[in-house]
């Protein structure tokens, strides 16, 4: 393969889910060979599936990009002769780039976990020999790419969600600034001009101090409520950009990240909430003044100004030193973070099943291997951080010193008065204080930059397409037609192949198959969910992309097997999105799924609190509201996924007559027979295909998969002769 090997190093790129290691890789590389990619547009590239990655996708991918990419079978001895930096299968299912080997060991940069070195045995152990080696095709072109300034977009962030508090609170700052700059020159009046003079005098400085002291209050009392102000604006605005964002990402973005990991996303605002709050006025404020001090500083004393510059390079060199693995350890710390958030939020959902199963022990040291990582990671960046942290405080005790030094050898020369040289100690250290500040700034901006890419992660991606041309009426017939429908996640396998059917409006349509066979995916895409890879999707004769989502989504009744059963009450879980319904409406829609008996029962009826996820409640009446949820939206076109899965053959028959007298279409996946016996249709979906179709009779006759899973759920004396 020719070509240069890429000199730069690379630069890292993070993960921002489990399944795309593999374009992280591709990221750095590119990037190593000075051709940017952001993330988020190599994610859509790849069309990552909930599967991850193929080494086959990565090496297709980087051709597109101009690159020459080829798969290799190295023995650990011929690594050297690769060309870097490479990407090697690393523990069997991820990808790491190889940066370089060296005489500590391997160069890893682990899109998960960040920059290591590994020793060979390491490298050996981990990776299964297999790399993909690129360099420079002919075609390939350098790319700058988009450089976010992310401090910039703090500011514009800031100043776009409370601009007026934001401008009142930097104003302020400034101006105690002043005053602190101020102060140094009463001091130097004070001992210059007042010392030995009458006392009247002195009562005049007296009285001009207090009236400075009584500004400097108000100011900085001023100061702290309207940064007060603007922590609240924003807290409000940064979570709320968030959320209203997230919920409008496309569904898929949810199948590859676990509630643990957004729900990490969702706390990073409030980081950067007191980033822009507390660090980011005084970061501009600190920015001025150093600039004002140095100019004054040089006006009345070029070597005062000289070291105090001197003084204050040396601070920012320490942090500057630090920036790049305080970076790599903050991502590092934030990674296992939500990693642990996620087992956190998987044991406490699987409560039940945990304790019923005697895994409380397994669950716990899951969770314990989770908090160790987690623990490891931020003592690494704590160490970090108080080296860092030793260094500068030790500049911050000398400085003064050392500018005490220099202004005594100034007075005993002459060049200074005693009250002079006490207001440029004042003024120089007016100019290491806000260094200090910015120096300090600095690195916490470096280590919010972690927090900021998993926000912006999020904020980045495109959410679903929302046309402004038709809207859902209120008169939705229900007439459904798959045409030539196929489903894929990303470049993976078809899920869903050729599937083409019509159900008119008001008809009953049954979907068997076996665990597996895509039933679901079936009716994500009925749903409006997922969106066909090929073939499309209609309702009325339209296809379902010209709709609004929402608004269709409204008059669809979709109830799963484990429906979702918010923190509330019985009330408030059937009235979401519909606050004015009257409790009637409720009371009919109860009655309809056959829960009112068991309502009626309940001490507090609808008022009746439910613990989140419903765990109060049994399976059937779980099923049972989200049955009664559903109808209240008076549904144009109902799907029930295994919806009555839990109830008993007597209940389940009840609820299915009350669904029958409604004359809405109806779309019902299960596997009792009983259920699905009086459809208008059945189809088999068999490997993500329609294999039988038909009414129950007919396929009954056939004698194929429908036919045989009849025989085995009923007993010898009802089956057909």
């Amino acid at each position: 393969m020719g070509g240069r090997q890429a000199g730069a190093r690379v630069p890292f790129v993070a993960q921002m889910s489990e399944v795309e290691c593999g374009p992280a890789c591709l990221a750095m590389v590119l990037g190593a060979h000075r051709h940017r990619v952001p993330l988020r547009e190599l994610r859509a590239e790849f069309g990552v599936s909930r599967d991850g990655a193929s080494a086959r996708r990565i090496l297709e991918v980087a051709r597109a990009h101009g690159l020459e990419a080829r798969g290799l079978k190295v023995p650990p001895d011929a690594l050297g002769a690769v060309r870097k930096p490479a990407i090697a299968h690393w523990d069997d299912h991820h990808f790491v780039v190889v940066e370089g080997v060296g005489r500590k060991g391997v160069r890893v940069l682990d899109p998960g976990e960040g920059r290591a070195t590994v020793s060979p045995a390491e490298f050996r152990a981990r990776s299964s020999g297999t790399l993909l080696e690129f360099a420079p095709g002919s075609s390939f072109i350098e790319r700058r790419g988009p450089r976010d300034s992310w401090p910039l977009r703090l500011v514009r962030d800031m100043t776009r969600m409370a601009p007026r508090w934001a401008a009142l609170a930097v104003l302020l700052s400034g101006m105690v600034q002043l005053l602190a700059l101020g102060s140094a020159f009463l001091t130097k009046y004070g001992i210059d001009t007042l010392i030995g003079e009458r006392a009247g005098t002195l009562s005049g400085l007296s009285l001009a101090i207090a009236g400075f002291v009584s500004v400097y209050a108000l100011i900085g009392l001023g100061r702290a409520g309207a940064l007060l102000v603007l922590q609240h604006r924003l807290d409000g605005a940064l979570g709320d950009r968030f959320m209203t964002h997230l919920f409008r990402l496309p569904f898929g973005y949810f199948q590859a990240r676990s509630s643990g990991d957004l729900l990490a996303r969702l706390n990073s605002n409030t980081v950067i909430r007191d980033l822009l709050t507390s660090r980011m006025v005084t970061l501009i404020i600190d920015s001025v003044f150093v600039v004002g001090y140095l100019v004054l500083l040089c006006a009345v004393s070029p070597w005062y100004a000289l070291l105090a510059a001197g003084l204050g390079a040396a601070q920012i060199a320490i942090v500057l030193a630090t920036l790049r693995p305080a970076n790599a350890l903050a991502k590092r710390e934030l990674s296992a973070e939500a990693a642990t958030q996620s087992v956190a939020v998987d044991a406490l959902r699987g409560a039940e099943f945990v304790k019923s199963a005697g895994l409380v022990g397994t669950v716990l040291d899951r969770w314990r291997g989770s908090l160790g990582d987690y623990l490891r990671a931020a003592l690494r960046r704590r160490r970090l951080d108080a080296l860092t942290d030793s260094l500068t405080l030790l500049l911050q005790v000398a400085s003064p010193l050392v500018l005490l030094l220099l202004g005594v050898a100034q007075v005993r020369s002459g060049a200074l008065t005693i009250g002079s040289m006490i207001a440029l100690n004042a003024i120089a250290a007016g100019l290491l204080t806000p260094i200090a500040g910015l120096a300090t700034s600095a690195r916490y901006l470096q280590t919010i930059g972690a927090h900021l890419e998993r926000v912006h992660d999020v904020l980045d991606e495109r959410p679903e397409v929302r046309r402004p041309g038709i809207t859902a009426p209120a008169t939705v017939r229900g007439e459904i037609e798959l045409r030539g429908v196929g489903f894929r996640y990303g470049q993976g396998p078809w899920i869903l192949r050729d599937l083409t059917l019509r159900v008119p409006a008001g008809a009953k349509l049954a979907v068997v198959g076996a665990s597996g066979s895509g039933k679901t995916t079936m009716i994500r895409l009925l749903a409006g969910l997922l969106r066909p890879t090929e073939g499309t999707v209609l309702l009325d004769g339209r296809a379902i992309e010209e709709y609004d989502a929402d608004s269709l989504r409204r008059r669809f009744g979709v109830v799963t097997q484990e429906p979702h059963v918010f923190g509330g009450t019985i009330g408030s879980n059937l009235r979401l999105g519909r606050g004015d319904l009257p409790d009637e409406a409720l009371f009919e829609a109860l009655g309809r799924a056959g829960l009112l008996p068991d309502v009626r029962r309940m001490p507090m009826g609808l008022e009746t609190h439910v613990a989140e996820g419903g765990s109060a409640l049994s399976g059937g009446q779980r099923q049972r509201l989200a049955i009664a949820r559903a109808l209240l939206a008076d549904p144009a076109l109902l799907v029930l996924d295994e919806a009555t899965s839990h109830l008993d053959a007597v209940t389940e028959a009840e609820v299915a007559g009350e669904l029958s007298a409604l004359g809405c279409t109806r779309i019902v996946v299960a596997h009792r027979i009983s259920t699905i016996m009086d459809a208008d249709e059945i189809v088999v979906l068999d490997d993500g295909r329609f294999t039988e179709r038909g009414g129950h009779d007919d396929l009954m006759l056939a004698g194929g998969r429908y036919a045989a899973l009849v025989h085995r759920q009923l007993p010898a004396s009802l089956r057909p002769s």
